[in-house]
């Protein structure tokens, strides 16, 4: 089974990735981040194996692979329903909404309506503690990150914030591949503020 993976991006889309190794293989992904092409990345990665399907979910930190682990044992929710949880919402936020009864914020992932996020939280509520507890060492696990190397300056993108702003950006109508690069621009640029970002991206389009 493979649980990572180290190689150069030779394609990404915001949804998929195509990494390729140091043995020349490369690996699709489904990555829910933007990465640059063509540099170098590590990932975390679950590999999904059943009767009809095998498939690749990459991941930035290890405790991020643990909670889509853990998500998928809550029935009904697969690799399609849990990622999301994972990209949108982050393993923090789940551990808080879990623990605190929040289905509204659990509902804010695609796909996941009310009743479902109710069925989440009825089903890990007494797993939560211990999954905190045993994992909270991998808070400290720096995520990998993703590196743009235009001039081999190594740059730090937090694929967080990229995502929150591409969401953001999205529901005012302007789609991923018109902006990705602006905010790409906006991040590597040194800009924390998901505010400050969409300003800046708004004002260049």
């Amino acid at each position: 089974m493979i649980g990572y993976l180290k190689g150069q991006v030779l394609d990404t889309d915001g949804k998929k990735a195509i990494i390729l190794t140091g043995n020349g293989i490369g690996y699709e992904v489904n990555y829910g981040y933007f990465l640059s092409k063509d540099v170098s990345c590590e990932l975390f990665v679950h590999h999904h194996k059943s009767e009809n399907d095998e498939s690749l979910w990459g991941f930035n930190s290890l405790i991020d692979k643990k909670m889509f682990e853990l998500l998928k044992t809550v029935n009904k929710i697969g690799s399609s329903k849990a990622y999301p949880l994972i990209s949108t919402i982050g393993t923090d936020g789940l551990i808080q909404a879990i623990s605190f009864d929040q289905p509204a914020i659990l509902s804010k992932a695609p796909g996941i309506g009310k009743k479902m996020a109710e069925q989440i939280i009825l089903t890990l509520r007494d797993k939560i503690d211990k999954f905190h507890a045993n994992n909270i060492e991998l808070n400290n696990l720096v995520e990998k990150p993703r590196v743009i190397n235009d001039e081999k300056i190594k740059i730090n993108i937090d694929p967080n914030i990229m995502n929150e702003v591409l969401l953001a950006l999205d529901s005012l109508g302007y789609k991923d591949k018109d902006v990705a690069s602006l905010v790409k621009k906006q991040l590597v640029n040194g800009a924390v503020s998901s505010a400050d970002i969409i300003k800046n991206v708004l004002r260049e389009l």
